[in-house]
């Protein structure tokens, strides 16, 4: 049974499943390190590659390898096997070279990674299916009430597929975002901003119903007025004559596949990626080949809620009681 370790939200999850700890430096030859979190929302999927020698990590040439990644992609009819293209990216102050592929990825399918070293004729591979298509089923209709202090549930179930019958998922969090426009004194351009309220994070079985196939996390609506009231941003950026007007709140699910055991999250879709891993399901090599995804669902605030947070608090909101 998979066991789940630790999330810390958007910086790093800890996922332990039916993997092996190894020797990460080799002593006698090199050691091809893979990472690879595929994303099917993604415009653009990386893949880092590099080696490790006697306790010292090096980058391989892009002509060291021939690198090919295989499966089922977006607006085509059959499986086909494509060779990466090559870029290199400034990451942590360092340019390091990436392999990565523009062709849209799709929900519940396998995908082969294959490495052939040109040095030696090894080849190293690895196998991950993304996470199947997930849909919520609460919070329902239009709008969000904030005023209850009665739990309520978030809700979402995933597609099964007869080749895959779990959801292939390790771990959820899920996330609130209060979304506004901000306009400050003097300002021409309005600012995009968010209060970010966190409402649950764990290990994927321990949040679902096995009776109805669904998962579902517990938050009190309440709760959101008192987050309002401490958020520091708000408490100590709001001169007189500030403006902002309310966006439609976002719950966001965060699905970790599987076999994903260290992953950093920055601005959902780009991946800083960490050199020394503890597990692997790298074939003839080390690292992760793993997927995730996010789905998000959108809700109008209600009216009695959004005249309570421009009367109530000093933040220069608008209150408008058409939307």
């Amino acid at each position: 049974m998979k066991k789940f370790f630790s999330i810390i939200v958007l910086t790093m999850i800890i996922l332990v499943g039916c993997t092996t700890k190894f020797d990460l430096y080799c002593y006698d030859g090199d050691t091809t390190i893979v990472y690879t979190v595929l994303e099917v929302n993604a415009d653009t999927n990386y893949f880092r590659i590099s080696k490790s020698s006697l306790e010292n990590e090096y980058e391989y040439n892009f002509d060291d390898l021939d690198v090919r990644f295989a499966g089922l992609f977006k607006d085509e009819p059959q499986p086909d096997t494509i060779m990466l293209d090559t870029i290199s990216l400034m990451t942590d102050g360092l340019l390091k070279k990436y392999y990565f592929t523009t062709k849209k990825l799709l929900n519940n399918q396998e995908y082969t990674l294959i490495i052939l070293r040109k040095a030696d004729s090894v080849v190293v591979t690895s196998k991950a299916r993304t996470i199947c298509d997930i849909s919520f089923i609460r919070p329902i209709g239009k709008y969000i009430n904030f005023r209850s202090n009665v739990v309520n549930q978030v809700q979402w179930t995933g597609t099964h597929h007869p080749d895959a019958p779990n959801i292939n998922a390790g771990s959820f969090t899920v996330i609130g975002y209060f979304h506004y426009k901000e306009l400050m004194p003097g300002a021409t351009d309005t600012v995009e901003r968010y209060m970010q309220w966190t409402l649950g994070s764990g290990e994927a079985d321990s949040w679902q119903n096995t009776t109805f196939h669904y998962y579902s996390t517990y938050y009190t609506p309440s709760t959101f007025f008192y987050l309002l009231e401490k958020d520091d941003y708000l408490n100590n950026n709001s001169p007189y004559g500030v403006q902002r007007w309310l966006e439609p709140f976002e719950f966001k699910l965060f699905v970790y596949g599987e076999e994903l055991y260290d992953y950093h999250i920055i601005n959902n879709a780009t991946s800083v990626i960490p050199e020394v891993p503890n597990y692997s399901n790298i074939e003839n090599g080390v690292g992760l080949l793993s997927s995730r995804t996010t789905v998000s669902t959108f809700h109008v605030i209600e009216q009695l809620c959004r005249k309570r947070i421009s009367e109530d608090y000093p933040y220069g909101f608008i209150y408008d009681p058409n939307l």
